[in-house]
């Protein structure tokens, strides 16, 4: 039994900057391909149980001749995720439940062991698209892309005052 974890990047549909991230753990026995195929089914569905993590708190980004604090363009994500790798493990190993290992009455105590990742983990990094209504798909299948390039279209007239 390993840990592997998905993690998802809300990013904002008109704008490209996101600030927040979900990430989920999971304990999975299986090979590589296993892992991989579990891994990518559930980013499909599994972010609308899991909470969000303001996880942009110190990063400003240059959007449209503005200063926007607290995000980072869509582009920069896998590479802040790299560099930022270990504070990431480190949230989700904060809410990891303890495991208890019961030695019995008269073989000594008790002991409680703290789960931590391995030193490489598998994972699988999705990014979330919202609108502005709160609506949210993965960009992974051509069904959500086309859905993604839509709201594009429908934000850009909106935000033009003209309607679609």
């Amino acid at each position: 039994m390993e840990l592997i974890f998905n993690i998802w990047f809300i990013v904002d549909i008109g704008t490209d900057l996101s600030k927040y991230a979900m990430m989920r753990p999971y304990c999975f026995d299986g090979d590589e391909n296993e892992k991989e195929n579990l891994l990518k089914n559930l980013a499909e569905t599994d972010f609308v149980t899991v909470h969000r993590y303001n996880f942009a708190a110190g990063c400003q980004v240059k959007f449209a001749n503005l200063t926007a604090d607290g995000y980072i363009h869509k582009n920069q994500i896998n590479n802040f995720f790299d560099l930022n790798f270990d504070m990431f493990l480190l949230e989700m190993e904060k809410h990891l439940p303890y495991i208890p290992k019961f030695k019995g009455r008269y073989l000594g105590e008790d002991e409680v062991v703290v789960q931590k990742f391995p030193a490489a983990p598998k994972f699988c990094l999705t990014f979330l698209m919202e609108n502005e209504y709160g609506d949210m798909k993965p960009y992974t299948k051509l069904e959500n892309i086309r859905w993604i390039e839509q709201e594009k279209i429908r934000i850009d007239y909106k935000s033009k005052g003209m309607q679609n």
